[in-house]
C-alpha cells in the first residue's frame, strides 16, 4: 500500500461492447475483462483513494442474452463505483433484471423514466477525505439509428441543464464533480465550453482513445477506446484544503502477459461450452504445459 496524502485516483473504462476476452489477433494483441479485472484489483491495493467507473455500452452492440448475463456477472464481480447505461444497455428489453442484480449505482440523470430500468440519477461518495459527486448522462443523438419501437420507450431531458442543475444543487459540498457521459467526445468539447464547475468528463460512444485527456473549460475529457483494450487512469491532487492542484490522466493497455482472472475465465468457458464459439487464436497464443512425470 503506498501513502499518497491529496492524492485521488479514478479508474475508467467504456464501450467494452461485450469483450469479456478479445481475439488475440496481431493487428491488437490485447486482453479485455480478463485482464482489467486483476489489474483494478491490484491497482486498489496499491491505491486505496481510488474510485472505479464506467461510462456505458459493455453489453455487445446486438442483443445476445446469454453474452449480456455473463457480462453482468463480471461487472458484478469488479470493484466499480458507479457505471452508465449506454445505448447498448437501454436497448435491451430485460435491463430492469440486469441492474437490479448490480451492486452499485447504474446511471442515466437525464433519463425521464430512469427508475423504470433500475437506475439513478447520481451518486455522491466519499472516498477517503474526500466527498464526489457522479453524475451520468446520454445524448438523444446515440439512438439516431435505432428502431421506433426501441426510441418511444427512451425520454431524454437535456444533457446540459440537467448536469448544470446538479452542480447548481450540490458544488458547494463537494471537492470533485465528475460526469460520466454517453455522447461522444464531440459532444463532450461542446458540454465542457458550455458548463463551469465540472471537474472531470468521463466520456463513451464515440471510441475514443486519449493517452492523455483533453482539458477544456477547466474540465478534463477522458476516454479510453474500445472492447476492454485500455484502462484508463486519472490522477488528482489536491491542497490541504481540498482544491484540485493538478488533474492528469493516461492509458493502460490490458496485454496479454497480464495475469487472468480465473472467475472471468470461468465465464468465458461456458460461454465457450454452450455456444461452440471457440477463440483459436488464443488456443495458438497459450503455451502448452510441460509434460511432468
Amino acid at each position: 500500500m503506498v501513502a499518497e496524502d491529496n492524492t485521488l485516483y479514478i479508474l475508467h473504462t467504456n464501450n467494452t461492447n461485450g469483450a469479456l476476452e478479445n481475439c488475440y489477433c496481431p493487428d491488437h494483441p490485447y486482453g479485455a475483462i480478463e485482464k482489467r479485472s486483476v489489474f483494478i484489483n491490484n491497482f486498489i491495493s496499491d491505491h486505496p483513494n481510488t474510485l472505479v467507473l464506467d461510462a456505458g455500452d459493455f453489453f455487445p452492440v446486438t442483443n445476445r442474452p446469454f453474452l449480456d448475463s455473463l457480462i453482468i456477472d463480471a461487472y458484478i464481480s469488479l470493484p466499480y463505483d458507479a457505471v452508465l447505461a449506454g445505448d447498448q444497455e437501454l436497448s435491451r428489453e430485460n435491463l430492469f433484471h440486469y441492474s437490479e442484480k448490480l451492486k452499485y449505482p447504474f446511471l442515466a440523470a437525464n433519463l425521464t423514466n430512469h427508475s423504470k430500468f433500475g437506475l439513478e440519477s447520481n451518486v455522491i461518495i466519499k472516498r477517503g477525505e474526500y466527498k464526489i459527486g457522479i453524475i451520468g448522462i446520454v445524448h438523444p443523438a446515440v439512438f439516431r439509428f435505432y428502431p421506433n419501437e426501441i426510441k418511444e420507450n427512451i425520454e431524454l431531458e437535456n444533457p446540459e441543464e440537467t448536469i448544470s442543475l446538479f452542480i447548481k444543487e450540490n458544488s458547494d459540498s463537494l471537492d470533485l464533480i465528475i460526469s460520466l457521459t454517453h455522447q461522444g467526445h464531440d459532444n463532450d468539447v461542446s458540454l465542457a465550453k458550455s458548463i463551469s464547475g465540472l471537474d472531470i468528463i468521463v466520456g463513451s460512444h464515440s471510441q475514443t482513445k486519449l493517452d492523455s485527456g483533453d482539458v477544456v473549460n477547466g474540465s478534463l475529457i477522458v476516454q479510453a477506446g474500445k472492447e476492454g483494450y485500455h484502462v484508463g487512469i486519472i490522477k488528482i491532487q489536491f491542497d490541504d484544503d481540498k482544491k484540485i492542484i493538478s488533474k492528469s490522466a493516461k492509458i493502460k493497455t490490458m496485454t496479454l502477459d497480464m495475469l487472468d482472472d480465473p472467475y472471468i475465465m470461468k465465464l468465458i468457458n461456458s460461454y465457450e461450452q454452450k455456444t461452440g464459439h471457440i477463440n483459436r487464436n488464443k488456443l495458438k497464443h497459450q503455451k502448452p504445459e510441460k509434460w511432468k512425470p
